[in-house]
């Protein structure tokens, strides 16, 4: 059943993950992911657990100066699973703000704990990077 609070608390998350990334804050990224999570790109996984995840977070966030903006998104919910598909742009906030690219966010979530949780967060980027 796809409930009204389903959807706000995945749209929350999704806000804590931009967050976080945006404001330099690796263990808040992390946090945002199951256990087990992954994160892809461009069809390649780039981290899968905890720990590399953090390790990814550590690397790539302190070296960008962005602002993730995501629209558009469907939400599908089945119980404790869920999907979330949505829209991205990516804006540099360094000297000249611009757009950098856009993408697509395909994600999949679990509820543990009461909590909803990314297990595996693809993105596919529109153009180069």
């Amino acid at each position: 059943m796809n409930t009204v609070a389903d959807n706000l608390e995945i749209r929350q998350l999704v806000a804590k993950y931009n967050r976080a990334f945006d404001y330099r804050d690796p263990e808040a990224w992390v946090d945002t992911f199951a256990a087990d999570g992954t994160f892809s790109m461009r069809g390649k996984q780039l981290a899968a657990g905890r720990e590399a995840l953090l390790a990814f977070a550590k690397k790539m966030i302190p070296t960008m100066k962005v602002k993730h903006c995501t629209t558009d998104a469907i939400v599908e919910v089945n119980g404790n699973n869920a999907t979330h598909d949505a829209y991205l742009i990516l804006v540099d906030t360094g000297e000249k703000v611009n757009v950098v690219n856009s993408g697509r966010y395909l994600d999949t979530l679990a509820k543990i704990d009461g909590s909803w949780k990314f297990k595996a967060r693809v993105v596919e980027i529109d153009g180069k990077m």
